[in-house]
């Protein structure tokens, strides 16, 4: 953590002297003297500059986060997560606030969880369940585990699987399954049965683990049909908890955050249906986004240096600054990569415009990156949105992922309105879906979802100056104002940030091309490489999908063949071979002998690990 901050602050030509306060908040902290003890984790933070938010912190700085980054001047505020703060023998769920500039902020409402258990925590390799379910977020997240929705055998829920895949189904029971809702609040009474029901745990004396949801079976509810169901259930609690912010309040305006608010279609909802008259999702609504919040608590109420309400926020380019395109060239010299460095911006967007136009799949890395889990144009992979086959060649060759999970656009802001029915007049930072106009779906097949919507970024012209180079140089190219945006990483693996992380995905993915500020990179020849193992050969032939032909290539990544040799040797098709050592080196299991050794994160402490069940 002190690497990482002394690399923020030196990317801004700042050192901790010039630092005035810090502020920290954590959801385990269980009262304020183990809040007040959070910089003792850093160990060099002058205590004197160290501020406090209240006890508790978390779903404080969230509500922080989302009304001053709205530029409202009074709104409510509605936090929903899966897990908030400890309090004593309990947690926060869902919590509302009033907010008023140069007015202390009022709670309207809060939830807890009459424990400090967490559900889905991995005792041991297995999903533990407990006795009973508690809190609208917590029951997606059991939804999503149960479905299979799960990172790396961690238990990090993949919630935005779920919702793509519920567009494919429907509700299958007109009843409430897992969160009720009635005059007294929400009930999950209920829940635990139905999970059951549905094959997705299995109790035992002990609470009970996830049994996660495989495939569909016969006589069995099929799996989009359940996310259908918690989608429209989730959906339907969210909305109850917002008019219940604009009934105790009376303000149509409102701001929100807390992971539950990712949710693209339930934030549209909320504008489409009229629950609110104005909507402003923070966009980093998870618990990063609650860095932005302490600081924003602090600035207002702790050290009153505000006055006046904040400007609403436009853009979230905060992170590091890049290096320099020379430095990006001697990183691509130690790679051995073919690159090309371009003498100006505008050679690098015309460049980046035309590959796109004909139909090549690029990595963008450009400036600083995004804050929050959305791509935005400063770290994203860019491909054509009408070329038929390229969502399924992004989902199966470059982002390892199911081939039900949709993609989205971004689009010259000026341009929107002639392709979509937007729900709002702009949407910079993705957090809303729109429906694509009929009459232009089949211009734009690749980012149309299967429900006819499309989740959108809007690019105005106080957004990335450079990106929108891109997309008007498209426009002129192909006559289609908007680009297929998604995160430039593979599936299971953060955003990248520095271009030794962009050159990886390149050596790890079928993209043609990488763009690193000024620096053009072409993909390797493949053919010519070197696959090594490193693992136990017995590993592999363990794994699920290894069969057939390819059980007979694996031999052969031994780092002396090269891939044309190896694929030759057993008569298996170049693309299958190129596969398969893909496949492999995303499940760190096999590497290129060229290419540097890849320095892996070390987490300390898994998520919902370190707290008690």
């Amino acid at each position: 953590m002190a690497r990482l901050t002394s690399h923020v602050l030196s990317s801004s030509g700042l050192t901790l002297d010039d630092i005035d306060y810090w502020i920290a908040t954590s959801t385990e902290t269980r009262n304020e003297p183990e809040e007040s003890k959070l910089f003792s984790l850093l160990g060099w933070p002058d205590t004197r500059k160290v501020l406090q938010m209240p006890y508790p912190g978390h779903h404080l700085s969230h509500a922080a986060s989302a009304f001053f980054g709205s530029g409202f001047d009074r709104a409510g505020v509605l936090v929903v997560d899966a897990y908030g703060a400890r309090i004593g023998g309990r947690r926060e769920r869902e919590t509302a606030f009033l907010f008023e500039v140069n007015k202390a902020p009022e709670k309207v409402f809060q939830m807890f969880r009459d424990t400090t258990r967490i559900a889905g925590r991995n005792v041991r390799g297995e999903l533990q369940v407990p006795a009973e379910f508690c809190g609208v977020g917590e029951l997606y997240r059991m939804v999503t585990l149960g479905l299979g929705f799960s990172e790396c055998g961690t238990s990090y829920d993949d919630a935005g699987k779920t919702m793509g895949l519920a567009a494919y189904g429907k509700p299958f029971s007109q009843d409430p399954l897992f969160i009720r809702t009635g005059s007294a609040g929400f009930s999950f009474d209920g829940a635990r049965d139905s999970l059951s029901d549905l094959g997705l745990i299995e109790i035992c004396n002990d609470g009970g683990r996830v049994t996660p949801y495989t495939r569909n079976e016969k006589g069995r509810v099929r799996r989009e049909d359940i996310a259908a169901q918690i989608q429209f259930e989730f959906e339907n609690a969210c909305m109850r908890l917002v008019e219940d912010l604009v009934g105790q309040t009376g303000e149509r305006r409102v701001a929100t955050s807390g992971g539950c608010f990712l949710n693209t279609a339930l934030n549209t909802r909320l504008l489409r249906e009229g629950v609110v008259d104005e909507l402003f999702a923070f966009p980093a609504a998870t618990d990063d986004g609650n860095a932005i919040g302490a600081a924003l608590y602090a600035h207002h109420y702790l050290v009153k240096a505000a006055a006046a309400k904040s400007s609403r926020i436009r853009s979230v380019y905060w992170g590091p600054k890049p290096p320099e395109s020379y430095q990006i060239s001697e990183i691509a010299k130690r790679w051995g990569a073919n690159f090309k460095h371009h003498n100006c911006g505008g050679d690098v967007v015309r460049n980046a415009a035309e590959a796109i136009a004909c139909g090549e799949i690029i990595g963008w890395f450009q400036g600083r990156s995004e804050f929050g889990p959305r791509a935005l144009g400063a770290r994203s992979i860019l491909c054509h949105p009408s070329i038929a086959g390229m969502k399924a060649k992004l989902n199966r060759r470059v982002k390892f992922r199911e081939p039900f999970r949709p993609f989205a656009a971004s689009i010259l802001a000026e341009d929107a309105a002639d392709w979509f029915e937007l729900p709002a007049p702009e949407s910079p930072f993705m957090m809303l879906i729109s429906d694509v106009l009929p009459e232009k779906a089949d211009q734009i097949t690749e980012v149309v979802h299967v429900d006819g919507t499309c989740r959108l970024q809007t690019v105005a012209e106080d957004g990335s100056e450079r990106y929108r180079g891109l997309l008007r140089a498209f426009k002129q190219l192909t006559g289609l104002p908007l680009v297929l945006n998604t995160s430039f990483n593979l599936r299971g693996m953060p955003i990248v940030e520095g271009p030794e992380e962009a050159l990886d995905c390149l050596y790890g993915a079928r993209l043609d091309r990488i763009f690193c500020e000024d620096v053009e990179i072409v993909a390797p020849d493949f053919g010519k490489l070197t696959p090594q193992i490193v693992c136990e050969v017995s590993v592999i032939r363990n794994a699920q999908f290894i069969d057939g032909p390819h059980a007979r290539l694996f031999p052969l990544f031994d780092g002396r063949r090269s891939l044309d040799e190896a694929a030759s040797e057993v008569e298996v098709e170049f693309d299958e071979a190129l596969d398969a050592v893909l496949e492999l080196r995303h499940m760190k299991l096999a590497d290129w002998r060229e290419t540097p050794a890849r320095p892996l994160p070390n987490f300390i402490v898994s998520q919902y690990e370190a707290a008690e069940m």
